[in-house]
């Protein structure tokens, strides 16, 4: 078994393509199966499956890898290993490994629970950040007052960091200074979150402040 290319490199999305080269040495043709390891079978497949391989020939099968756009295969380096049978001898097998490095690739969504509070003092929200990336994620956490100083705001923690297929999730305190006698004002609510090396996001809700009269 001979795998070409003996490094290969792919991205997210994207597919690639390995080929192995099974000679065969014998005097007997040889119906051969091609399996890759569980591990990488949700993105990757063989194609042929089988075949014959006669005797003092060479047959070409290719295995493709198509990683998802999401936190599985993780980024970086994965060993995989491809096991080749012959299934009129039961006796004959051999395996080759290979080496597949998969590229990085981000994506962070931010959530902001509820996104419409109503309260007389203030409200409690919850920055939900989902890391559907493959890499792992960290964030440092701000927010915007849009209120002219009328509310108090905070965040914390401050910073988050959330693996592949994880999520982080912070807690946003909306207060007021002054109390509202009637009605009712409504006040943007905007956390600002600065991804390393994935750029600014943004989570944006509303606060409504209600008057203590006609409530």
């Amino acid at each position: 078994m001979e795998l070409v290319p003996p490094v290969l490199s792919v991205e997210p999305g994207h597919l690639g393509c390995l080929e192995v080269r099974l000679t065969n040495s014998g005097p007997d043709a040889c119906d051969v199966s091609l399996q890759v390891p569980p591990a990488a079978r949700e993105w990757s497949w063989v194609h042929p499956e089988s075949g014959a391989v006669a005797p003092g020939t060479e047959a070409v099968f290719g295995v493709y890898f198509k990683p998802t756009c999401g936190p599985c295969p993780s980024a970086g380096t994965h060993r995989v290993e491809i096991m080749a049978n012959c299934r009129n001898r039961p006796d004959l097998s051999v395996a080759g490994e290979s080496t597949v490095e998969v590229a990085p690739f981000a994506d962070v969504v931010a959530v902001l629970d509820p996104l419409v509070g109503r309260d007389e003092r203030g409200v409690a929200y919850a920055l939900r950040l989902e890391n559907r990336g493959n890499v792992a994620m960290a964030a440092a956490l701000s927010l915007e007052d849009h209120s002219g100083g009328a509310l108090v705001l905070g965040v914390e923690p401050a910073r988050v960091a959330a693996g592949p297929g994880e999520s982080a999730v912070a807690t946003v305190d909306v207060q007021v200074r002054k109390a509202l006698r009637k009605g009712e004002q409504r006040h943007r609510v905007c956390v600002v979150a600065r991804v390393e090396g994935a750029g600014e996001l943004r989570a944006e809700g509303s606060f409504y402040q209600l008057g203590r009269k006609g409530r």
